[in-house]
């Protein structure tokens, strides 16, 4: 029993390793250098959705997923950390709220510029998608990005 529990918690720090590597940053040096979109889970420590959220990134579909196609970046809406990013300054927390979070989680997809992916959801305008998704729901959302369906479709069409 005792070596089933020391597997699992391996396990499960190499998956949340293979997303927490990456700072904002870096992330955006990925992006361009591998020509990537970026995908940014804005998240709160004290919020309960982004713990479940976490748990739809860990699973093996979606983890596999994200690291074909994207670069995955986590921001801490309540960071204090600085960020430079579009020629300005920001801490963490500053940047979330740029990026439209007012909930968590939010995901805000970047092209492999670093500029924010606009896209049309239930016929607005918007460039961040907040609130948690279940694994297949995300699974829809990830590829409505991966695969350039949010020049040409309305997101409420997919999910």
């Amino acid at each position: 029993m005792k070596t089933k529990s020391v597997i699992l918690v391996l396990l499960l720090a190499m998956s949340t390793a293979l997303y927490s590597q990456t700072n904002f940053s870096d992330g955006l040096s990925k992006g361009k250098s591998q020509g990537k979109k970026i995908l940014v889970n804005i998240y709160s420590e004290n919020d309960n959705w982004s713990k479940k959220m976490d748990n739809v990134y860990a699973t093996d579909a979606v983890r596999n997923y994200v690291s074909s196609n994207f670069v995955y970046v986590k921001l801490n809406a309540n960071g204090s950390e600085k960020i430079s990013y579009s020629g300005k300054d920001w801490t963490a927390s500053s940047l979330s709220k740029y990026f439209g979070a007012t909930g968590y989680p939010t995901h805000v997809f970047l092209n492999s510029d670093g500029s924010v992916i606009k896209f049309t959801y239930n016929g607005e305008s918007t460039g961040s998608f907040p609130g948690y998704l279940d694994a297949g729901e995300f699974e829809k959302l990830l590829k409505y990005f991966a695969e350039n369906k949010y020049k040409d479709t309305d997101l409420g069409k997919v999910l």
